[in-house]
């Protein structure tokens, strides 16, 4: 998730009222449990949710229902939905809302919705 927060001694907080991808949306953090190994958590941002589709290397895929796609920022580094697919959004423990420490800082959403 480099540069938003380092893959070692960042402190995150971890929203709870969005776990199982409540009222998650479009470029927000989360933090799940790891597809290959849940006993391992990861945080990505969400670039799709159901219906969505998503622009990956020699085509396009369509979100499924109860799933979200994930990429991490720093795109050439990062395996995420690009390696594993669709992420279930029951595997989502949390919105990732801050950094605590150091550096203590808001995460914010840096998606814009298209203004049509």
């Amino acid at each position: 998730m480099l540069p938003t927060l380092s893959a070692h001694n960042d402190w995150i907080l971890i929203s709870k009222q969005h776990g199982r991808g409540r009222a998650v949306r479009v470029g927000d953090c989360v933090s799940f449990r790891h597809p290959a190994d849940v006993e391992v958590g990861a945080v990505k941002r969400v670039v799709g949710l159901a219906g969505d589709f998503v622009e990956v290397r020699g085509g396009v895929v369509q979100v499924p229902d109860g799933h979200c796609w994930l990429v991490g920022d720093n795109l050439p580094h990062s395996r995420d939905s690009r390696v594993y697919g669709p992420i279930p959004l029951a595997l989502i423990k949390g919105k990732v809302i801050g950094r605590v420490w150091p550096r203590p800082k808001w995460i914010a959403n840096t998606l814009q919705e298209r203004a049509d």
